[in-house]
């Protein structure tokens, strides 16, 4: 759940700022994509980040993908051994319905590969299962609310870097997957926020179904941050035998893999969800451990329970309370806690986490499936551990000043490179959503 920032309305007249409002409910319907790049534009078009390339046809589909020139020619092979800040994948859901998942068994997910600074080519499903080695993990990286396509291709270099720098020179295979998270109805912001966050669960079986075709020995792990945690946990539903809120599940006789993990940062989640028979109740039946990176200072999560008009505690912010460690018995062994807000202050972006690597060293026994625990854990039953910076480590804690915490950059909208941005062109088809506009039950 990405802080949404309106910006200057007082430059809008009064008849532009209601034509807008109207185009903005509409979007939600209608959507905007991109159309497929002109020939010999594919790597300049998706190195500028402007629209989502279109993807090569998957092996076998029946021509739901229109007839676009074929990708740049790549052989399927394992991934070099010296790996750099520009050697990822990123897997979207952008052209999917989750309504529809179990009839179109993923075949509209799009596989790009980042190969160079500039260069983001598309491949197909095939050669991204071929690239994946059974030697080295998996991470997954699930991103939150308000990020468009041109926000994930510039934030990405970012998180695959600090996915890295929790141990420097541990080979891991960073997976960026996106959903549509754009937003359409910013002006009733609660709605807004009920809609994205039943979207991030909807996509999550896209998430779960590729996680079901990689090898039963390959480790995979899971980050999910604000709605992007939802995708986590109820892709981990999913695995776990569940059915999702919108009737989304697995179909029978799929595979899990052996070693499965879970970070969750700044989870826009109800803090009882992960209990048993509640809505997500199966998501802890799956993983080996779950990391809940939770900020106890986070302000957007402070107000999460007005998208309900009174609702539960966002479990990102609070983390488990007695009740649900209770309630959850031994599952509740699973799943570690630590609070992060040192860092990421009253601050909620995900730019907030993936700045710091000392974050990212306490998520390498989770990344790297090492059987060490972070920090040393106290009871079950208490308060979450806090992450110090390390200038603090060697002294009393001391709170860090304001005026830094005011400075530092917020939100993918502040770090995005100059060559990234531009304007998308209209999409040739419309986008779809997998949600009805309403309130969150």
């Amino acid at each position: 759940m990405h802080r949404f920032i309106p910006g200057d309305r007082e430059r809008i007249s009064r008849s532009s700022f209601f034509l807008l409002v109207l185009f903005s409910l509409s979007v939600d319907r209608v959507g905007l994509a991109a159309a497929p790049p002109r020939t010999g534009q594919r790597d300049q078009s998706s190195a500028a980040g402007s629209s989502e390339p279109a993807a090569a046809p998957e092996a076998g589909s029946s021509g739901a993908q229109p007839a676009i020139e074929p990708p740049v020619a790549s052989t399927p092979a394992a991934p070099p051994a010296a790996f750099n800040d520009c050697d990822y994948w990123i897997v979207s859901s952008r052209g999917c319905d989750g309504r529809l998942a179990a009839r179109d068994d993923g075949r509209c997910l799009r596989f790009f590969r980042r190969t160079s600074e500039r260069t983001l080519i598309a491949e197909n499903r095939d050669t991204f299962l071929a690239s994946i080695r059974p030697d080295r993990p998996v991470c997954f990286v699930a991103h939150g609310s308000y990020n468009w396509w041109r926000d994930v291709v510039a934030e990405s270099r970012k998180i695959n870097r600090w996915v890295r720098s929790g141990l420097p020179g541990a080979p891991v295979q960073v997976v960026i997957f996106t959903w549509p998270s754009d937003g359409t109805m910013p002006f009733v912001f609660p709605l807004d926020i009920a809609i994205l966050g039943r979207k991030s669960a909807a996509h999550s079986v896209y998430l779960a179904t590729l996680i079901t075709q990689l090898p039963k020995d390959q480790r995979v792990v899971i980050v999910g941050h604000s709605h992007g945690a939802r995708t986590a946990v109820a892709a981990l539903h999913l695995l776990g035998g569940g059915t999702l809120e919108g009737g989304q599940a697995l179909p029978p006789g799929f595979s899990v893999p052996d070693h499965l993990r879970a970070v969750l940062l700044a989870a826009a989640i109800d803090h009882q969800w992960l209990n048993p028979d509640d809505r997500y109740g199966q998501a802890l039946l799956v993983p080996e451990q779950v990391l809940l990176m939770r900020n106890s200072r986070d302000a957007t999560l402070a107000v999460y329970p007005m998208r309900k008009g009174l609702g539960e505690r966002a479990l990102g912010r609070e983390g488990l309370n007695q009740q649900d460690r209770f309630v959850l018995g031994p599952l509740g062994s699973k799943i570690v806690e630590l609070d992060a807000a040192d860092f990421a202050a009253w601050h909620h972006s995900f730019a907030d986490f993936h700045q710091h690597p000392e974050l990212s060293a306490a998520m390498v026994p989770f990344v790297y499936f090492e059987e060490r625990t972070p920090v040393t854990i106290g009871p079950p039953i208490g308060p979450a551990v806090r992450i110090l910076p390390k200038s603090q480590t060697a002294k009393a804690p001391v709170k860090p000043a304001d005026t830094a915490a005011a400075t530092r950059k917020t939100g993918l909208e502040n770090s995005k490179s100059s060559d990234e941005r531009s304007k998308a062109p209209a999409k040739a088809d419309p986008q779809r959503n997998a949600v009805e506009l309403r309130f969150e039950k």
